[in-house]
């Protein structure tokens, strides 16, 4: 027995993978949820005497995290990994007691500055056999479920637009606008000016420079996967059909792929 301390202790169900690369002046880990659940760990990380930092792989944000446990030669720290979400902890700076502790320290509770249920304006592209004229969506909703083929089966890029008011924003808070779910990619524009892109979840972004009190607008451009346009297509006639791959395994019967932004969506801030 040679008392080796693992370089970073995970859950032994695998369902957590990491890397780790030393630095001059630190550590770097990379941690990785490879499930569809939301995991609430607390990896052991072999390092002593530094404050961890959470580093977003997605957005490039950066923030201490308060809460963690200086053991005798690691540090515990609580995480919370969104599904398939990846982040780095990262070690740089010394560090003695931590200031707070459990998971809720390092993942603080949202609160709730609107909730925006609709009416949607969409806008399909009729190039890609979607509607000519724009689409109001009084809720959010999965194309896959909707009576007109255009919308059903459509493949490519749809904008939503809508606008919402805001009496008051908070102070020294950051906010954030979280898109519930989408498939499978999302631009988001906030009263004109680009705030990002999306593509795994959380589907979260900070708007926190870009919203303003009174009247907002909001302009989300999502596109979907061709599979359900294959899929529709196999239902026509071949000489109708306008889509082709050397290797279709799409038949009729095949199952549509969700599709769209079916939300929530909401307006949010949080104080770290």
């Amino acid at each position: 027995l040679i008392n080796c301390v693992p370089d970073c202790k995970l859950p032994d169900d695998r369902s957590i993978h990491y890397g780790h690369r030393a630095l001059g002046n630190g550590e770097i880990y990379f941690v990785s949820n490879q499930t569809t659940e939301t995991k609430m760990i607390t990896p052991e990380f072999r390092v002593k005497g530094m404050q961890p930092e959470l580093w977003e792989a997605v957005t490039g944000y950066i923030r201490d995290l308060p809460a963690y446990d200086q053991k005798e030669n690691t540090t515990a720290v609580p995480v919370k990994l969104e599904p398939y979400e990846s982040v780095f902890v990262v070690f740089r700076k010394t560090a003695g007691k931590a200031s707070a502790s459990g998971v809720d320290s390092n993942y603080p509770a949202p609160a709730l500055i609107a909730d925006l249920k609709g009416p949607w304006t969409v806008n399909f592209n009729a190039s890609q056999r979607g509607p000519e004229e724009p689409v109001v969506f009084e809720t959010l909703k999965d194309w896959t479920t909707s009576q007109d083929d255009r919308i059903k089966y459509y493949s490519g890029t749809a904008f939503y637009n809508c606008k919402f008011k805001l009496e008051k924003l908070p102070a020294s808070e950051q906010v954030i606008i979280n898109l519930g779910k989408i498939t499978a990619m999302a631009k988001v524009t906030v009263n004109g000016t680009y705030a990002g892109g999306v593509w795994t979840a959380p589907y979260r972004l900070d708007i926190t420079k870009l919203i303003k009190e009174g009247e907002n607008e909001l302009k989300i451009e999502v596109v979907n996967t061709w599979v359900n346009r294959l899929i529709g297509d196999s239902k026509i006639p071949v000489g109708q059909r306008l889509t082709w791959c050397p290797v279709n395994t799409y038949t009729p019967a095949s199952a549509l792929q969700p599709s769209g932004l079916t939300g929530p969506v909401s307006i949010l801030s949080v104080k770290y």
